[in-house]
């Protein structure tokens, strides 16, 4: 296990293409239509109330348009970048889509005013409705129409994937925000990249951990959807890898939206485990922590997640977060990379605080950019391959997209909920290094 390493001031208050048939799978079916399934659900996205901004100082001036430690090179004729920023802002993931829009919106203002780059960016902003056919008449619409050279956003796992399977087939890439490893597994593309990290990601702030630290006796709980499949895959997968000492003895997959989870919590509760794993999401984690709670099952056994960390979960459910844990992709109160720069003009500009998915739409402009100056050009295909291992600074410290499936190799850490105030705030733990959290490119099925 890593133990904190500097990246926090102090670790006790801180928080190819896709088949033709999958993408009509997925057009068609009415779950993938109106299913979130496959991102972490960090709405709200700023601070509740009981949490601190970035603490101490900075050696440089905060800001968007601060160049901090942008050193690529490489002189360009572009002008004017022409970008497609593809989020929800109407239907169920409209809140997320909100905190994305506006992460991105500060990317594009950091790279327009820093003196890194030698263009500026013009953004075509567009609402997927929560709906794959949607998104992926959007991603149709701003590269055929307004003629968008690279497309970023598109936050749900249903989304992602039908977006992807239209650039697979044009000349211009797609940074992707979802999570499900199908992204940069069996469904990649050459032009697709993805800088949030996937399920099996997730899975390395989580296992080792509670093998190590809660007990080896685990019930898994997920609802049966692609990214609670996704994850539970992944979670055994490591298991295996890593030879932990663990015995699932039990698992329950109710379907999306069930509204009664008493005889799941029943089966948890008469079980021999002594650690709850649960990699969930959304209005379906909510319901079920608030009915675990009412049920005394928090007393029972450790509780650890996916995104309990997140701001909307955390918001809904108050004092119920308090006591578990869980793996961590992003806090405002990190000390890496340039993210006090981040969270200084998040605030400065919305009057809040950053979370999770402010975070990935602020990073897939500055990322699409980088790559876009370090080519010195904006053909697709000369920028996809400078993107390829390409070291950028990024509010979780140096980061690349592996050439292999151009997945993002980012950070992850386990954090545990605490209580403050009226509400919690997380306390983060430990942190496991972004190599140690991808997969292997032979394990990942994913051949461009």
């Amino acid at each position: 296990m890593s133990t904190p390493d500097g990246t926090l001031e102090n670790a006790d208050t801180s928080s190819g293409g896709l088949s033709r048939r999958r993408a009509l799978q997925i057009l068609s079916s009415s779950v993938a239509l109106t299913g979130l399934a496959g991102c972490v659900r960090d709405a709200g996205e700023g601070g509740s109330g009981t949490e601190s901004g970035s603490e101490g100082g900075s050696d440089t001036e905060a800001g968007a348009g601060s160049s901090g430690t942008d050193t690529e090179a490489g002189a360009t004729d572009i002008g004017t970048l022409s970008l497609g920023v593809l989020v929800p802002t109407s239907g169920p993931s409209a809140p997320l889509g909100k905190a994305q829009r506006q992460g991105a919106e500060l990317g594009v203002q950091f790279v327009t005013e820093s003196d890194a780059f030698d263009f500026e960016v013009d953004a075509v902003y567009e609402d997927t409705q929560t709906d794959p056919a949607t998104g992926r008449q959007k991603a149709q619409k701003v590269v055929e129409e307004d003629g968008v050279q690279i497309i970023t956003g598109a936050l749900e796992s249903s989304v992602s994937l039908a977006v992807a399977d239209y650039v697979g087939q044009q000349e211009t890439l797609y940074m992707s925000g979802a999570a499900t490893v199908a992204l940069t597994g069996e469904d990649c593309n050459a032009n697709t990249f993805r800088y949030e990290s996937n399920a099996a990601q997730h899975m390395a702030g989580l296992t080792d951990f509670a093998a190590s630290e809660l007990g080896t006796n685990w019930w898994l709980h997920s609802t049966d959807e692609a990214y609670g499949q996704s994850a539970l895959n992944q979670l055994e997968q490591r298991v295996d890898e890593q030879d932990l000492d663990v015995d699932v003895v039990g698992r329950t997959m109710p379907d999306p939206g069930t509204s009664d989870f008493g005889p799941q919590i029943s089966q948890i509760s008469s079980s021999d485990a002594d650690v709850l794993v649960l990699p969930e999401t959304g209005g379906d984690l909510i319901n079920f922590m608030k009915q675990a709670n009412s049920a005394g099952l928090k007393d029972e056994l450790d509780i650890i997640g996916t995104a309990l960390f997140a701001q909307v979960s955390r918001g809904a459910l108050g004092q119920v977060a308090a006591g578990t844990y869980s793996s961590t992709l992003y806090s405002h109160k990190l000390d890496t990379g340039d993210n006090r720069q981040f969270v200084e003009a998040y605030q400065n500009a919305y009057d809040t605080l950053p979370g999770n998915f402010a975070r990935v739409g602020y990073e897939l402009v500055r990322t699409a950019a980088r790559g876009v100056q370090a080519a010195g050009t904006s053909d697709h295909v000369t920028v996809r391959d400078t993107l390829e291992g390409l070291e950028m600074q990024t509010v979780l410290g140096e980061t690349s997209y592996r050439a292999c499936d151009h997945q993002s190799v980012n950070p992850v850490w386990t954090g545990e909920i605490v209580e403050a105030g009226e509400g919690t705030e997380v306390n983060l733990l430990n942190k496991i290094d972004g190599p140690e959290t991808v997969r292997s490119c032979e394990e990942t099925g994913c051949s461009f």
